[in-house]
């Protein structure tokens, strides 16, 4: 029974007897539809036996084991083509010769490059021109006339042709193919070059619809603003299937597939994690490691609380902001002027108005936090994203509320969109004594610990609340004393005059109506203070003597010792059977202004 008597949707590239011969040497090379690739699996062994012809199966989407290094075989419209011009055909469905020269030449130039054996560009003496391939794509194109006959057909004249033609798979298809084609990096170096930088593009899943909201909100907690936001509708959800991805949306390496894309979050980053992303799967081409913090989040967010074996990938990503511009183009090419307008207006406001002299920010959620020449002499600048203007207004409003207050760090300038601090020397490790045991830090002093009292109290009977205040936001001068450097979450409550309840020692309730970092909301005094004052909370809301704190202080010393102790038995623990060292100290100091937990 031949395959179409079966009803098997295909097109054969090469068969036994075809004038050309297959450079790479196959008997039969096969294309078929993906909802045929089962049942022409079934007709195939995976063990040559005597007389058996020996044939490479590919399917239109590139599912897997009917895939080319990863990826689909052929852009997957142009598969789908091919199959439309023989669908009414008898058998047998043969591929014509214009139709094997740019199958062949695809494959030399995406899949190959240089390990076809043609030469990069015209003038390169390197290449064989007697390699199979340059002979193949010679004697098909001599049969078809489709390209001048004179033509040296070198790497980037195939390119070149090919896109002309729409034969060239799109940049994050290439990115993947560069891994096993080198030569491939080289043409990606060209582009992007008007590539407008922060700029991503999350494609959601159809799994992933039902949790639109909360993967939102993921993006605003990492700085991210969402420049475009649109459904995909079912008619266009399979042509940006074909063009986005190497056209292969299967199951990957989860139990199920996520579906095809459905809706278009483009995003955008005024201030771009430029370090190598750790993330599975990230490329060296990844311009923003804060992207693929986000989608490993958003993949945790979607296979919550169901069963490992319907896991998927609900999320797919830009890899950079050439990426992220060619899916916007794909997808809604009429918001592209809006978008990058927009794009570059908000990088022209983050720009820092004075000489920067060194970057101190960590994660820079919310503001990036800088060293700089201010008319002469050192200062830090804090540039707040697009958007985070009222933590601007909190940093002020704190210094206006706290004037009398010691402790206060002093703001030097107001700018529409940054302020600029006195800076101070940081010597908090001086202080922090006694040390434990195996601990990464010492305990402030009593006196400290009793003048952040004072300054919680302060606000508190002002009406305002310190949330999300903790020792990170703490630093000693040597010549000017203790200050507290962060009140990006200082926001009103209700007049007290007891630290009980204060929500910078106690959890924020779900229904605070302002702005809550997820950090506090669980155990916040023992988590983050307990290890800097080595008292419990209770010693902490009220006045007792000194001497009785520092027994208290002892006690719980011998506690952090033996938790000290533990750690390292854990991490040793770890080490010798191979494992990571893992367990980064959770407790860190700041090393100067803005050195602790970022904006």
């Amino acid at each position: 029974m031949s395959l179409v008597e079966r009803e098997i949707d295909h097109i054969f590239l090469h068969w036994p007897g075809a004038e050309v011969a297959w450079p790479s040497g196959e008997d039969v090379v096969l294309l078929v539809a993906d909802d045929g690739l089962s049942q022409m699996a079934g007709l195939m062994r995976s063990r040559a036996r005597p007389g058996d012809l020996r044939c490479t199966l590919y399917s239109v989407g590139g599912l897997r084991g009917s895939d080319r290094n990863g990826v689909a075989y052929l852009p997957v419209r142009r598969s789908r083509e091919l199959l439309d011009t023989v669908r009414a055909k008898q058998a047998p469905r043969l591929a014509n010769d214009a139709q094997r020269l740019m199958v062949v030449s695809a494959e030399a130039v995406y899949h190959l490059g240089l390990a076809s054996g043609l030469p990069s560009d015209a003038d390169d003496d390197e290449g064989d021109m007697a390699s199979p391939y340059a002979q193949a794509i010679e004697d098909l194109n001599a049969r078809c006339g489709l390209w001048p006959l004179a033509c040296r057909f070198c790497l980037d004249e195939l390119d070149d042709r090919l896109a002309a033609a729409g034969w060239s798979p799109f940049s994050d298809t290439m990115l993947k193919l560069s891994g096993v084609n080198p030569w491939l990096k080289t043409r990606l170096q060209d582009f992007g070059q008007d590539s407008v930088p922060g700029l991503a593009v999350y494609l959601i899943r159809e799994r992933g619809l039902a949790h639109l909201d909360a993967l939102r909100g993921i993006l605003a907690r990492h700085g991210f603003d969402v420049l475009c936001d649109v459904p995909i509708d079912g008619a266009h959800r399979d042509d940006v299937a074909d063009l986005i991805r190497g056209g292969n949306w299967g199951r990957g390496p989860f139990p199920c597939s996520g579906g095809l894309p459905a809706h278009l979050l483009v995003t955008h980053d005024v201030y771009p994690d430029r370090s190598p992303s750790k993330a599975s799967g990230a490329s060296e081409m990844v311009d923003n490691a804060r992207v693929f913090t986000v989608k490993e989040q958003m993949r945790r967010q979607v296979n919550r609380g169901i069963p490992a074996s319907q896991h998927c990938n609900p999320v797919h990503s830009s890899d950079n902001a050439m990426q992220a511009m060619e899916y916007l183009g794909v997808v809604a090419p009429e918001r592209m002027e809006e978008v990058l307008a927009s794009a570059r207006q908000r990088n022209e406001a983050f720009v820092t108005p004075y000489p920067v002299l060194a970057d101190l920010s960590k994660h820079a959620r919310r503001a990036k936090v800088e060293l700089i020449d201010f008319h002469g002499r050192q200062a830090i600048c804090k540039t707040f994203r697009p958007g985070r203007e009222r933590f601007l207004e909190r940093e002020v409003k704190a210094r206006e509320l706290g004037s009398t207050l010691p402790e206060i760090s002093q703001i030097l300038e107001v700018g529409p969109s940054y302020l600029v601090f006195e800076w101070y020397e940081n010597s908090l490790s001086s202080i922090l004594s006694p040390k434990p045991l195996f601990y990464p830090h010492g305990l402030l002093p009593i006196w400290a610990i009793e003048r952040l009292r004072t300054l919680i109290l302060h606000y508190r009977r002002l009406g305002y609340e310190c949330i999300d205040f903790n020792p990170h936001n703490v630093i000693y001068d040597p010549c000017k004393g203790l200050k507290v450097i962060d009140f990006e979450y200082l926001q009103p409550g209700q007049e007290r005059d007891s630290l009980e309840g204060n929500y910078a020692w106690y959890p924020v309730p779900d229904t605070f109506p302002g702005d809550i970092p997820p950090t506090t909301q669980y155990r916040p005094y023992l988590r983050r203070w307990l290890p800097y004052t080595g008292l419990p909370r209770f010693m902490c809301l009220y006045s007792f003597p000194r001497p009785l704190l520092v027994v208290v202080r002892y006690i719980t010393l011998v506690g952090i010792t033996l938790s000290g102790i533990r750690r390292m038995a854990r991490r040793r623990g770890r080490r010798m059977s191979g494992g990571s060292a893992g367990g980064a100290v959770r407790h860190k100091l700041t090393d100067g202004f803005g050195q602790g937990p970022a904006a």
